[in-house]
């Protein structure tokens, strides 16, 4: 998902049961509804954090986190770094250029042989897909209510 979408996302736009997250028209970049699938891997990152509606992510919240740790870290952060990856490590390990583009929301497989074919080698992309939580990572506190309680 672009960036852009997932700041716009809403917990009732994730459907667990049908594993599929529905990016609205008014919410894509190119103003077209689609469905993107949700990974075994990424449903466990989601579940412990999962409502029946409202804001997927606090955005301030994160640009302010994000931007501390890169400064800590001495990096840089690309907006699309995490789409890039995706779209790598996707086509890698499902060697399906149309599957990749669709989930992308791309109207074809160009934009992917141009950025994204051989990027990645398949024992990589493999890691990739298995990346899970750690086991305890469902009793997350956040630090600022721990701070104020």
């Amino acid at each position: 998902m672009r960036p852009s979408e997932i700041e716009r996302l809403d917990w009732s736009e994730i459907d667990f049961a049908d594993k599929l997250i529905h990016i609205k028209a008014e919410k894509s970049k190119i103003a077209q509804r689609r469905l993107v699938l949700i990974s075994d891997n990424l449903t466990a990152w989601l579940a412990p954090h999962s409502r029946k509606a409202g804001p997927v992510v606090d955005f301030e919240r994160v640009i302010v986190a994000r931007r501390k740790t890169c400064k800590d870290a001495n990096i840089t952060w690309s907006s699309d770094v995490l789409r890039h990856s995706f779209a790598s490590y996707h086509l890698a390990h499902f060697k399906n250029a149309a599957i990749t583009a669709n989930e992308l929301g791309h109207t074809s497989p160009v934009m992917l042989f141009k950025h994204y074919r051989e990027v990645v080698k398949p024992d990589a992309a493999a890691q990739w897909w298995q990346v899970m939580p750690p086991a305890d990572y469902g009793n997350v506190l956040a630090f600022d209510k721990m701070a104020s309680g």
